[in-house]
Formats: C-alpha cells, sequence, structure tokens
C-alpha cells in the first residue's frame, strides 16, 4: 500500500479520461488475448493495454504509442525490463525489444505503427 505518489496521481487521471477508455476497448475488441502468451503458444485473456514506449505522464506518448495487451505476469516482466531502458513488443513475429531512441522512428512507420486518434 503506501500514500499514493504525484505519479500514481497523474497515472488515475489520464486512465481515468474518456480517451483512454475508448483506446482501452479499441484495442482490447481488436487484441483480447495477451500478446506474449500466443507467442509461448498459451491463450490467455488480456487485462493490461501497455504503452510499449512509456509514456510518463507525456500527453503525447500517452495518446500516440505502440500499444499492446498483456495479461498481469507479462505486464510485471515488461515493467522490469522497463526499468532496465528496454521495452519489449510482443510482435506477432516474436519479441522485439525497443528503447527509447526508437520512439520518433516507430512514430513516423505506420506499418509498424497503429494510432487510434
Amino acid at each position: 500500500g503506501g500514500a499514493k505518489t504525484e505519479k500514481d496521481k497523474e497515472n488515475s487521471k489520464l486512465y481515468s479520461t474518456a480517451y483512454w477508455k475508448k483506446q482501452r476497448i479499441a484495442q482490447l475488441s481488436k487484441a483480447p488475448l495477451c500478446a506474449a502468451c500466443l507467442i509461448e503458444g498459451r491463450v490467455v485473456p488480456a487485462v493490461h493495454i501497455d504503452h510499449v514506449f512509456p509514456h510518463r505522464q507525456d500527453d503525447k506518448k500517452f495518446k500516440i504509442n505502440l500499444f499492446q495487451s498483456l495479461c498481469q505476469p507479462h505486464h510485471s516482466l515488461k515493467t522490469h525490463d522497463e526499468n532496465q531502458g528496454l521495452y519489449n513488443y510482443y510482435s506477432p513475429n516474436g519479441i522485439i525489444q525497443y528503447t527509447d531512441a526508437d520512439y520518433a522512428k516507430q512514430i513516423t512507420d505506420q506499418t509498424e505503427f497503429t494510432q487510434n486518434i
């Protein structure tokens, strides 16, 4: 438990917006299963919509990002790797590891990058 940090409060604000609720439903209807489990040959319902590139409360990154559907264990695992500066994208072709440097490249490469804005 413990007190909510400023970061938690900012995140709650972002995640409770109508924009995000719509984004979440759109992503889950498009990809209802955990992308990481699928790579491992398992069919598991997703519970988290993950921003492949951490948004860190940046409004642009919050909205324009690469999204993936993940189960709770894989979301935790990804967050752990994220703290090492590696962002796991569980693509249909296997795991791709991005870094901050890839963000600009990915958002201009529309074949890889989808946005619902």
